[in-house]
């Protein structure tokens, strides 16, 4: 990460960077990460006119594609785990889903345990002003957000899983003193990935390089036995 401009201590709660993701090819995209109020489900919108996180080589198990409500299904694909439908469309509710398309259009989303990720195109927020821009946007967005997601409760949470460490320390100090704290259920904690096409071309091509190779490095040791014979 570069260029990191942390504001979560000032009045305008966001982190902004430019980020290199390890792809192949390696790619380069900038990230806004802004707190959530708690814990929510994993979820991802995703924008088909920037389509961020498929270039970088991310596919989700089309199982969980959701329908969005509206006239939005042409301009975001939502995705969240099986039997989080309600939650998802809770939380992306239309007015919110407007707001996104104005302000943040080419931004993929995604939301992950008390934290909400936008990911941005490399050339984004780069011409003057831009980035002035981008903490009212931020705010709007932080505001949205909080609004749409302080009273989320997952009634399949359970206060047991807070016996797991890894869990506890997921929840800040404040939520851990409310309500004996918030989590997600199991089910809902993490979206399922697939492979993609081009990952099963590169699969398939490395695994014949590789029978290819065995078999010339056989061939080597056979000819020298042989042949030394």
């Amino acid at each position: 990460m570069r260029d990191v401009v942390d504001a979560l201590s000032t009045d305008a709660p966001f982190l902004y960077a430019r980020v290199s993701a390890r792809g192949r090819p390696l790619r380069r995209l900038k990230l806004i990460m802004l707190p959530l109020p708690r814990p929510l489900p994993n979820m991802v919108l995703l924008s088909t006119t920037g389509n961020v996180l498929k270039r970088l080589g991310i596919a989700l198990q089309e199982s969980q594609r959701l329908g969005v409500e509206g006239d939005f299904h042409s301009v975001f694909t939502l995705y969240c785990p099986s039997a989080y439908e309600v939650d998802a469309l809770y939380v992306f509710s239309p007015d919110l889903l407007g707001r996104i398309m104005d302000a943040a259009a080419g931004c993929d989303l995604e939301i992950v345990d008390n934290r909400l990720l936008i990911y941005a195109p490399a050339h984004a927020f780069s011409k003057p002003g831009q980035l002035a821009a981008l903490v009212g946007l931020v705010a709007h967005l932080h505001e949205k957000f909080d609004r749409q997601t302080r009273r989320y409760r997952d009634e399949r949470g359970s206060d047991a899983a807070l016996e797991d460490p890894f869990l506890r320390a997921q929840l800040t100090a404040t939520e851990t003193r409310s309500e004996h704290g918030h989590v997600v259920g199991t089910h809902g904690r993490r979206l399922r990935t697939r492979t993609t096409a081009a990952q099963k071309a590169g699969i398939a091509l490395a695994v014949i390089l590789a029978l290819c190779a065995a078999g010339y490095w056989a061939g080597m040791v056979v000819t020298a036995l042989f042949g030394a014979g």
